[in-house]
């Protein structure tokens, strides 16, 4: 009677999921509810048509949402489940609700900044008001300011805001407009469209503020440039004298005329009506200077660039006759030289090769060295590889019935062109050495001939 009570098992505790997906499904969760409640405020306000996208977003999300409930359900019934399906269980639960945050948030969050935009109207009207007030103060002062330019720079040099206090006027006007549009439409519960038209007033009154603070820079930016052009025209004339120096040491047509240039520059400078417009003033006075300081300095760095490329063409000679030395050493006794020597020649004939490709002139001349020195190694090589035949010769010479041939020529094929193979060898590259009695027994001899 007891064992319907006393005979049940106890509920084996449900799996738990990890605190990140946890915290990912009430979040979504949380968004799609959040989103549902923007959805319907906006809709009171905004109609229908307007949050059609907000809508299908939400339709998308609730399905995104469920999916996600579902793999969490699968990891917490009763089936186990290895950790490579929990973990890719979880992987699908953070994917959909990443997918519901993406959809959902953005939208919503729109239309709550246009709600708040609607409910802040009057304090936005206000402030437009308020500031339009404050701009419009300034056009007599700046109106004034740009008399003040006109008495002292010529008309093209204040050109550019000359006509700055007109059109912020013209702006201000239009802010006005605009604000008792937004007032009206507000009024009449078309919000946004009331919204609009704040935007547009926020707009024209700070253009027409920053049109003001124009003439008001261009005053003080105008005193700085003739400071500055006072600085540049004596650097210039230091400069004509530097190059009048360098010209009397060494004449040079293009120096002189941008010299002559620069002092025509200097001279219209110093005069009075070219204060009247310092800025167009600096830039021809600017251009010309610069042209004659690069030619000055191109000309005090060609003895240095000249030198270099001296220094080049002579390590790149050096490099060719390394290299033809040993090329020829290999190609007149290819059975004699071993793979060491033409591995050098080979390096050597790949970095002489670069070297026109290289801009840096020092790393240049660094690598056309290295050429010459991998290149007099491989002839180096080469030789010791001949003196080292001449000695197993020499050795056979003394037992002469063994193996006659010598040197590497039982590995690459032979020895001299057109010759015996230690005969050759001696009589071309070691030509001091003394031949003593090889010659005897001739007859006896074979040679190989190409």
């Amino acid at each position: 009677m007891f064992g319907g009570i006393f005979g049940r098992q106890k509920p084996s505790p449900a799996p738990e999921v990890t605190p990140e997906v946890a915290e990912a499904l009430v979040r979504a969760d949380e968004t799609v509810r959040r989103g549902t409640d923007e959805l319907g405020y906006a809709t009171a306000e905004f109609g229908e048509v307007d949050t059609r996208e907000l809508a299908a977003a939400l339709t998308q999300a609730r399905t995104q949402l469920r999916e996600a409930f579902r793999l969490n359900g699968l990891l917490l019934d009763d089936e186990p489940e290895t950790p490579q399906q929990r973990q890719q269980l979880e992987a699908g639960v953070l994917a959909t609700t990443a997918e519901v945050d993406r959809l959902v948030r953005a939208p919503a969050s729109a239309f709550a900044n246009r709600r708040a935009a609607l409910r802040d109207a009057p304090t936005a009207i206000a402030r437009l008001r308020a500031e339009s007030s404050d701009v419009a103060s300034r056009v007599a002062e700046a109106r004034a300011a740009l008399a003040t330019l006109s008495t002292r720079y010529s008309e093209e040099a204040i050109v550019a805001v000359a006509n700055n206090p007109d059109q912020a006027e013209a702006l201000l006007q239009f802010t006005e407009r605009s604000v008792g549009l937004a007032e009206r439409r507000h009024t009449a519960g078309r919000g946004e469209e009331a919204t609009k038209a704040i935007r547009v007033a926020s707009d024209s009154v700070r253009r027409a503020d920053e049109l003001l603070d124009a003439v008001t820079d261009y005053e003080v930016e105008a005193v700085h440039a003739e400071s500055i052009l006072t600085a540049v025209l004596a650097d210039s004339r230091s400069d004509i004298a530097e190059a009048r120096h360098l010209l009397a040491a060494a004449p040079d047509p293009e120096v002189e005329t941008a010299a002559a240039a620069l002092d025509e520059a200097v001279t219209a400078a110093a005069t009075g009506e070219a204060s009247r417009d310092p800025f167009t003033t600096l830039s021809r006075l600017r251009a010309s200077n610069e042209s004659l300081d690069r030619l000055v300095q191109e000309r005090r760095n060609r003895p240095e660039r000249e030198r270099r490329r001296a220094h080049l063409e002579a390590a790149h000679a050096d490099a060719d006759r390394q290299i033809a030395l040993a090329r020829t050493l290999i190609a007149d006794y290819p059975g004699y030289i071993g793979p060491d020597s033409r591995t050098r020649l080979a390096q050597a004939e790949r970095l002489l090769g670069g070297v026109a490709l290289v801009d840096d002139p020092q790393a240049a001349l660094a690598q056309a060295r290295q050429a010459a020195d991998l290149a007099a190694d491989a002839a180096a090589i080469a030789r010791r590889d001949l003196e080292a035949a001449h000695l197993r010769e020499q050795e056979q010479r003394a037992g002469w019935g063994e193996d006659r041939r010598s040197g590497w020529g039982d590995d690459w094929g032979g020895g001299r062109r057109g010759g015996s193979g230690a005969g050759g060898m001696l009589g071309g590259v070691i030509g001091g050495m003394v031949l003593g009695g090889l010659l005897d027994g001739l007859d006896d001899f074979d040679f190989d001939f190409d």
